[in-house]
């Protein structure tokens, strides 16, 4: 048997995806979540600048810290993409290795 590295890239390709459409809605529930967590947080400042609870100077210290609150939340998602492309690089060269190995056992 030929090594074919087209065929082979093709395959690397597909269990890639397979991995990435498995993990991609996880992903995208991490953001979706963390944008709903800051969600009453940041009505509530709104709302206390919009009725004079608040002035520029608060409001700007407050959104200062909502903004390190999702970057944080959205850190965590960051982490959860890095272990969805190693699992998709895993599974590609996985496939690779395997093509190998039949190709070398037909020699």
């Amino acid at each position: 048997m030929a090594f074919d590295i087209g065929e082979v890239l093709k395959q690397m390709i597909s269990a890639a995806g397979d991995v990435l459409a498995k993990e991609g809605p996880i992903i995208k529930g991490c953001v979706k979540a963390a944008f709903e967590q800051e969600k009453d947080a940041l009505e509530e400042i709104a709302q206390a600048r919009l009725e004079g609870e608040i002035d520029d100077d608060d409001l700007k210290s407050q959104i200062a810290d909502e903004e390190d609150a999702l970057k944080a939340a959205l850190l965590a998602c960051k982490v959860k993409g890095k272990v969805a492309a190693q699992k998709a690089a895993n599974a590609a060269i996985k496939v690779f290795t395997g093509a190998l190995e039949t190709a070398f056992k037909a020699l």
